[in-house]
């Protein structure tokens, strides 16, 4: 609905300039919406933003590009490119996959990727060709059918096609099942359920529904923005802007003004005060609730939230070295110790990793932009840990020496006397920075009971003129879906005005 320019124009307000925020600011510009991001930091990106130290360039969180469709259909909807506005190298191979005391190649290229599968497990490639083929179907069927609804109602399901394909998603069965129906040997269980770590769960409560990232991965491979992935917030940032969308940085939101169950009045911790037709929450849900709204304007009490699977949280070591490291490639996940029992610490018992997995990325494989000269190297290593985990330097300085020992057996190189440049992220700073509940890194954990209609409602039920996006409602956590939310809250204030 585009609204005639002499008519008033509405005026929306997004709280938090994340990926779903950015989203949501140019569907609303594009339709004529006034819209303004009010962003607590210096730049809008959310967690999708960069630092630079002593000439290295580091992002400082999300680095996996998937779903490259996702991206090119946002960028469709406003008659443009991706190219437009960051360039993508398809990566060869897409990671490095470390198993034990064995090393695999998860390859771009179908013979090469069928001859490592056989290797692990003799007739494991003609079982892959069949477990890809329901992945792609779950894909599409959920791109196409259900990625899209607010899931404010069951009722949006109610209807033949919606059941029909319904019951061709698994939903009902577990991801580990569901993978070991298909595979017995352990190191390709591990591959296909890493992602489920990432999804914010488990693979023994994560849906089945979830073999489609397996396809995602697999089929539609892994990318990497060049200049590294702040270039996509900047992307978005820049197309936000040219639909007129105002960005305002340094700006955190300290109250609401409520009136007859409407926000009349947004205050801020600097003193100013805003108004607006309609906000959207892409900040943390969470926060907002228990922190935003008083009592009798919650929807989600503390004891809702505290009752939530709630992601794990990530301790990040962000290195530069003197020296090239070798073995290693863009991207490298370090499985070499038990997935399960990493799994139990960080999910069952609440505590640190005894014997952590770990994920490496080394972008200066692909991009000499991030590093000061081409002999030298950037790295990033995420451990997940147990959301709200003590944080300490001591413990993070434990972390940090541990994995770097495991990654010099790995490269048969010195790397501790290399490191020129070296900070760190962990629980503390999710909050400080985010506002992250328990510092979580991932939001919302993607079990069966918190997916589509049982997430937090995208439209809150007490205040009319608020709405969130994000990674605490739907569709879920990952930076697809968050360009996805922020679309779905921007086309519900539509409907709604």
């Amino acid at each position: 609905m585009n609204m005639c320019n002499s008519e008033k124009k509405k005026k929306v307000i997004i709280i938090g300039g994340g990926l779903s925020g950015l989203s949501a600011s140019c569907y609303l510009a594009e339709k004529n919406y006034d819209v303004t991001i009010i962003d607590k930091n210096e730049s809008v990106g959310g967690r999708l933003t960069s630092f630079k130290k002593e000439g290295f360039t580091f992002d400082l969180g999300p680095t996996w590009y998937w779903m490259p469709d996702v991206f090119d259909n946002f960028f469709k909807d406003f008659n443009k490119n991706t190219s437009d506005y960051y360039k993508l190298t398809r990566l060869e191979p897409s990671y490095k996959f470390f198993a034990n005391e064995s090393q695999y190649d998860i390859s771009t290229n179908k013979n090469d990727l069928e001859d490592m599968f056989e290797s692990i497990e003799p007739g494991s490639s003609k079982r892959m060709k069949k477990f890809m083929k329901e992945a792609e179907l779950k894909y599409k069927i959920s791109m196409d059918h259900f990625i899209d609804k607010p899931n404010l109602s069951i009722k949006e399901y109610f209807s033949f096609s919606m059941i029909r394909y319904f019951f061709s998603l698994d939903i009902l069965k577990s991801l580990r099942n569901h993978i070991s129906s298909f595979f017995k040997s352990k190191i390709i269980k591990d591959m296909l359920e890493f992602p489920s770590m990432f999804l914010g769960g488990t693979p023994s409560n994560t849906p089945a529904l979830y073999s489609l990232m397996n396809y995602a991965d697999i089929v539609g491979g892994t990318w990497y923005p060049n200049g590294g992935m702040v270039e996509v917030s900047n992307g978005f940032g820049k197309l936000s802007k040219e639909l007129g969308v105002k960005h305002i940085l340094n700006e955190e939101v300290s109250s609401f003004k409520i009136k007859e169950n409407n926000i009349e009045e947004i205050k801020s911790k600097n003193g100013n005060s805003y108004k607006a037709d309609y906000i959207i929450c892409s900040a943390e849900y969470p926060f907002v609730q228990m922190n935003l709204l008083d009592k009798k304007h919650r929807t989600y009490k503390a004891s809702y939230w505290s009752k939530r699977n709630i992601a794990p949280s990530a301790l990040i070591f962000y290195l530069g070295l003197s020296e090239k490291v070798q073995n290693i490639d863009h991207h490298n996940l370090f499985f070499d110790r038990d997935f399960d029992s990493h799994l139990n610490d960080i999910f069952e018992k609440n505590i640190w990793p005894k014997e952590p997995l770990f994920y490496m990325c080394c972008p200066s494989k692909t991009d000499q932009s991030v590093v000061p000269n081409t002999s030298m190297e950037n790295i990033f290593i995420l451990i997940p840990i147990a959301s709200d985990s003590h944080d300490s330097k001591d413990v993070r300085n434990k972390y940090l020496e541990d994995v770097l020992s495991r990654i010099e057996s790995v490269t048969n190189q010195n790397i501790k006397d290399k490191i020129i440049v070296e900070e760190s992220f962990c629980v503390n700073d999710f909050k400080d920075r985010y506002n992250a509940y328990k510092g979580n890194a991932y939001g919302l954990a993607n079990t069966l009971f918190q997916t589509a209609v049982f997430k937090p409602k995208m439209k809150d039920k007490k205040i009319n003129n608020l709405y969130y996006s994000g990674h605490f409602t739907v569709p879920g956590p990952g930076l697809p879906p968050a360009v996805i939310s922020g679309k779905i809250a921007a086309k519900q204030i539509m409907k709604d005005s």
